[in-house]
């Protein structure tokens, strides 16, 4: 709306530029065609031919209606004038031809043989051209109405579009806001309703695990001991689950302290495929975090590169300005075109599409960010920003 009254308002003024233009040359022909008529009566006045002397004194006499310039042009190429011309020399224009240059305003007319005291000469000598030049006061007046003009439109048009930018904007983050404000709305029961359900699970789970392991052991027939493995198996990936979850909804205050960089790393690669990962450790300030919880974000990371690529992962801490970054590299098929950091958002069947959301909400835990993209030579990065001021 904004940007279209912007446009109503230069086309508003564009069209009160044209009247006033119009009104200036209707008014400038007026007060130059009143002018030529004052200085051919007083010029008709003269017994003999105007001299460049009359034509002075005509031009002192007019001086305040704006005379500048006073010209006689008869048949024979003579020419008498009196004042200063801004029109180059050439021939006079027809009676009543008007132009504009710049603040003067040029008329022309005929001006009759001088009325004598004595008898006419027959032939009549024919009439001169006069030609007048003038500097109309209403035309700055009208010049400086249009540039006002000009100047308070455009300063309405930028006002209008910054209007229109800012509300954009503001409407943009209102937008965010709210999704913002869903999504927690939706983490929020997801949170409860997981943790709930991760609690009721636990001692269940444990009591099955256990008692499959026990029967695994007793049983002698192979067929049956793998039956029963299974059963140990599929309940570790519902434990593995349940602490998932409980991660998840995990929003007790970290407890910081100061860990080393190297000691980090050892942590979060514990029970993963140390083999595969290319370690580079750049920083060589302790961090302030809560050492498990970040572990964890860093695990979690890594174990995802794991199964994304058969080839090497490699793992990057590094202190860049006033931040340690945590930098994930796989050489897999890169990101999937879903909300990866979704809750239960997984392209693997036997995903539960938690690790990458628990790792942001750790990140955001400790004043950090967590961001994945897809690398131009291939694979998918996820970098882990800290700050190195945190508390």
């Amino acid at each position: 709306m904004a940007v279209l009254a912007a446009i109503a308002l230069a086309v508003t003024v564009f069209v009160a530029q044209r009247a006033l233009s119009s009104a200036n040359d209707v008014v400038v022909r007026g007060e130059a065609g009143s002018l030529l008529a004052s200085v051919v009566t007083d010029l008709q006045q003269e017994t003999v031919p105007p001299t460049a002397a009359s034509l002075e004194q005509v031009l002192k006499a007019h001086q305040a209606q704006g005379l500048r310039f006073v010209a006689l042009h008869e048949r024979g190429g003579a020419r008498t004038e009196a004042g200063s011309s801004l029109v180059p020399e050439g021939p006079a224009g027809h009676p009543g031809h008007v132009s504009v240059l710049g603040k003067r305003v040029r008329i022309s007319g005929i001006l009759p043989p001088p009325r004598g005291a004595g008898p006419r000469p027959f032939p009549p000598p024919p009439p001169m051209v006069l030609i007048i030049e003038l500097e109309p006061p209403v035309i700055e007046a009208l010049r400086a109405d249009l540039s006002r003009i000009s100047v308070v439109a455009a300063g309405a048009g930028v006002v209008l579009l910054a209007f229109a930018l800012a509300w954009s904007r503001t409407a943009r983050r209102l937008d965010a806001i709210e999704q913002d404000r869903e999504r927690e709305q939706r983490l929020v029961a997801l949170g409860s309703m997981s943790s709930v359900m991760a609690h009721e699970l636990r001692n269940p789970l444990a009591s099955l695990k256990g008692h499959a392991q026990l029967l695994a052991e007793d049983l002698e027939d192979e067929r049956q001991r793998k039956k029963a493995d299974r059963v140990v198996r599929e309940a570790e990936r519902l434990e593995e689950l349940t602490t998932s979850l409980l991660d998840f909804v995990r929003d007790g205050p970290i407890e910081r302290r100061e860990v080393a960089p190297s000691e980090l790393v050892e942590q979060a690669l514990e029970h993963l495929d140390r083999d595969r990962v290319e370690v580079t450790i750049r920083a060589s300030r302790p961090l302030s975090i809560d050492g498990p919880r970040l572990a964890r974000a860093v695990h979690n990371l890594v174990d995802n590169a794991l199964k994304a690529s058969e080839g090497r992962v490699e793992l990057v801490v590094e202190e860049v300005a006033a931040e340690t970054v945590i930098t994930v590299r796989d050489h897999g098929p890169g990101l999937p075109d879903v909300n990866i950091f979704e809750p239960f958002v997984t392209t693997r069947t036997k995903g539960t599409g938690l690790g990458l959301p628990v790792a942001r909400r750790i990140a955001e835990q400790h004043r950090g960010t967590l961001v994945g993209e897809n690398d131009p030579a291939g694979g998918a990065v996820f970098r882990l920003r800290l700050p190195l001021d945190s508390p």
